[in-house]
């Protein structure tokens, strides 16, 4: 999206920096002409909750050492934890 400079001066003068200007164009809603991207305090909670949850799977993913898939094209044949090397 191109942005005016009456834009770039209000976002400075509001400290709305472009990653949350990217934030609010990805997680907003558009009101029903198309022409608002509006985040609410529901909409920011739940982002909040799924990151955590993301944040609480990865952690637990790297206590046992990382995860692994074998597949065979789209097959996948079985799930793995990576606590040892596996040879190739």
């Amino acid at each position: 999206m191109n942005t005016t400079s009456h834009f770039q001066a209000r976002s400075q003068q509001r400290a709305i920096s472009p990653a949350m200007i990217e934030m609010i164009l990805n997680l907003g809603r558009t009101n029903g002409k198309g022409d608002l991207y509006l985040t609410g305090t529901r909409d920011l909670k739940q982002e909040i909750r799924a990151k955590k949850e993301e944040l609480r799977l990865l952690e637990k993913m790297l206590a046992r050492g990382g995860a692994g898939i074998a597949a065979d094209g789209d097959t996948q044949i079985t799930v793995f934890h990576r606590h040892k090397k596996y040879k190739r």
